[in-house]
């Protein structure tokens, strides 16, 4: 009598619940991976806008300023407007504004969906660097939150004299939220 090679319906469903058991587990931290990344990917990519903003200030000897853009092409009105996108110009007149002659040295849109805000002094929408390097008494707090909220959010905090630095817990609490400039937590 031949016996028939292959596997048996028992061997087929015990390597299905192993599989789904591996799938159940693997998947949720999968999805946070993937959401932690493109959270830094947006923090990286304001970050080299700033530092991209920041040089061209220096070699071109002009204020460059950061400012949030619904069109990629100027400065929102809206001053929320951070979660569209980003653009840094070279502001030759020092109207505050992206003029069409006018050269952008950085476009951005947020693709992945992130709120972006930018929390800084009275007055304060958004950071500019000076012909020296220094931000022009623009400095604050970039937070960027997703549906997870505060403890899942990053920040990026500008400085007076331009440098950008990722944000950390610092206060006496750890509560594993990052905080902005004025060491308060940041909200989203």
């Amino acid at each position: 009598m031949l016996r028939a090679k292959g596997f048996s319906i028992i061997e087929l469903m015990v390597v299905m619940l192993i599989l789904a058991v591996l799938l159940g587990v693997g998947a949720p931290a999968f999805v946070e991976t993937v959401r932690n990344n493109r959270m830094l990917t947006e923090v990286y990519a304001l970050r080299a806008t700033l530092a991209n903003a920041r040089s061209e200030a220096l070699a071109r000897r002009v204020t460059v300023i950061v400012c949030e853009s619904v069109d990629s092409t100027g400065c929102a009105a809206d001053p929320n407007a951070w979660s569209e996108g980003y653009l840094a110009f070279a502001d030759d007149d020092g109207d505050g504004a992206a003029d069409p002659n006018e050269i952008i040295v950085t476009r951005a849109v947020n693709a992945a969906g992130l709120t972006i805000s930018f929390t800084g002094g009275p007055g304060v929408t958004g950071p500019g660097f000076n012909p020296r390097g220094d931000s022009l008494n623009f400095s604050g707090t970039f937070t960027f939150c997703d549906e997870r909220g505060p403890t899942s959010a990053a920040a990026l905090i500008l400085r007076n004299p331009g440098d950008a630095r990722a944000a950390e817990d610092t206060d006496a609490t750890a509560d594993n939220i990052v905080n902005d400039l004025e060491d308060n937590n940041v909200s989203c």
